[in-house]
């Protein structure tokens, strides 16, 4: 019989994709940043930026590259008493994933 381990808690998320390590990477909207959790459960502060607004969706490139896009939930209208504050054009990051 399967069961699902609660392996602890690393972020308020929206998104993940695993690499070819194992490696998790993951969306920090509260937070702005990229987080990066290990096969051994260690997380990391994988990048900082405040152009991370609510990152969600994710692809890994077969030549190392982790693509970002940022939805900006959080600044539709629904969100801010009926006044949109998202900003255009919304973009797609890129970042090397290290080797």
């Amino acid at each position: 019989m399967r069961s699902v381990e609660d392996l602890g808690t690393f972020a308020v998320t929206d998104g993940m994709i695993f690499d070819k390590k194992g490696n998790l990477y993951l969306g920090d909207y509260q937070n702005y940043q990229m987080l990066k959790i290990r096969p051994g459960l260690e997380k990391e502060i994988f990048l900082v930026d405040e152009r991370l607004i609510w990152p969600d969706s994710y692809s890994i490139s077969d030549d190392g590259y982790l693509y970002v896009s940022c939805s900006q939930i959080n600044k539709q209208p629904d969100y801010n008493k009926g006044e949109n504050k998202r900003t255009s054009p919304y973009t797609i990051y890129r970042l090397k994933l290290p080797a």
